[in-house]
């Protein structure tokens, strides 16, 4: 028994270091268990950034839209087949111009965020994540919600776009079929009547 007796001049130090360890302990505890059930800062920022992007969007799709819209009205009165084709081109590019500036404005908030160093990385990045085909690479730990945020921005953007585009191709589909239609008119219009 007398091997099992406790050494008593060893004991406080013993209870003071394992009392700092807990205290030490117990704040990086609490920080992990509530940046791995809630992690807020890469939460806060992604969501931030998603916001202006939206209302970047917003912005960007109304100013087209009213653009296509004015023009395709002007276009009823005199239509040609190559005003209409260059019509839907010049959108349909407008419309990739804007989608390229989102991802620009991903890259930008990935490196003032001080999340990804180059830019040439962070574009990479978040055109394949904007584009949901995933993470070319992997973010820090403490970042990793931002790829499915930009992600998530991609979807609302594409989808977004996709139903003003199927306005825009019926508003197209109208025109060229009274351009057609209005050719073949004047052509029977300019047949001498069969007696």
């Amino acid at each position: 028994m007398a091997d099992s007796k406790l050494d008593t001049d060893t004991l406080p130090s013993v209870v003071s270091t394992a009392a700092s360890d807990l205290q030490n302990l117990r704040p990086s505890l609490v920080e992990n268990a509530l940046t791995q059930a809630l992690p807020l800062p890469d939460i806060m920022f992604g969501g931030a950034v998603l916001v202006f992007v939206i209302m970047f969007h917003a912005f960007w799709i109304r100013i087209i839209t009213s653009s296509f819209l004015k023009r395709s009205d002007a276009l009823r009165a005199g239509p040609s087949l190559w005003r209409a084709d260059l019509l839907f081109t010049l959108t349909v590019m407008m419309l990739l111009a804007l989608h390229l500036a989102e991802v620009v404005l991903w890259s930008a908030a990935l490196i003032f965020g001080g999340i990804v160093a180059e830019w040439s990385d962070a574009a990479y990045f978040a055109a394949n994540c904007y584009t949901a085909l995933g993470e070319p690479f992997s973010l820090p730990r403490a970042w990793r919600i931002v790829p499915p945020i930009i992600g998530i921005s991609g979807i609302f953007a594409f989808a977004w776009t996709a139903s003003v585009l199927v306005n825009f191709v019926s508003r197209y589909n109208e025109l060229r079929a009274s351009v057609l239609g209005r050719s073949s008119a004047d052509k029977t219009a300019e047949r001498p009547a069969l007696r």
